[in-house]
């Protein structure tokens, strides 16, 4: 079994059309989750975050992606279901022996990441085919069962170790502590909803690695 991480840098997905196009609409989509795969494409829930003078229309114009329903909205961030129709998305999460793990996104300042775990040799078709068609900036692979400790930082995304950066910062994990989910959104600008996705999913890898070195 393997695990890969992709980046990609912001003038690297300048080189895609569709990618290009997206990044001229919103300041950053994150997709928090897959909540069905259809035969035209897949349903995510996403965190959206628009331009200014930019609507959820401009989106669905695209061509490759539908707002299918706005969930909530608190300030700039957007909450909505979203078919995803774009090739790579398809093919990433359609296919076998291997898992697409969200939340996953483009950033139009970071760049876009995305994480995936899977049979080797499924990946390694994957990692192949990708190089190809998008060829990303930075590749990383880690066998989930190596026989030794690893580094559990590298299996978190940029935006949770941003996250879990600044819960351990500003004391969140102290004994005693006061400081809540929602002093933490606030100061990153996002839903208390989408920070807490964040923390739940960064604990969870943290303390799958500490469960393999134990």
């Amino acid at each position: 079994m393997r695990r890969v991480s992709l980046r990609w840098k912001i003038s690297s997905l300048r080189g895609s059309k569709d990618i290009s196009h997206i990044l001229d609409i919103v300041e950053s989509i994150e997709v928090l989750g897959h909540l069905a795969i259809r035969e035209d494409g897949v349903v995510q829930l996403a965190e959206i975050r628009l331009k200014e003078g930019k609507s959820l229309e401009e989106i669905s114009d695209l061509g490759w992606a539908e707002v299918l329903e706005k969930h909530e909205e608190d300030g700039d961030v957007i909450v909505v279901s979203m078919l995803c129709t774009h090739p790579f998305a398809k093919t990433a999460i359609e296919l076998s022996n291997i898992h697409v793990q969200p939340p996953y996104g483009i950033d139009s300042e970071r760049g876009m990441e995305m994480r995936m775990s899977g049979l080797s040799d499924s990946i390694r078709r994957f990692v192949s085919l990708l190089r190809m068609l998008m060829p990303p900036d930075k590749i990383s692979v880690h066998s989930i069962r190596d026989g030794g400790t690893s580094d559990w930082v590298d299996e978190l995304t940029d935006r949770q170790r941003e996250v879990v950066s600044l819960a351990i910062k500003r004391g969140y994990y102290d004994p005693n502590s006061n400081v809540k989910l929602k002093d933490l959104a606030d100061e990153l600008g996002m839903a208390r909803s989408t920070l807490g996705e964040h923390i739940k999913r960064a604990e969870y890898e943290i303390m799958k690695k500490v469960r393999d070195d134990l």
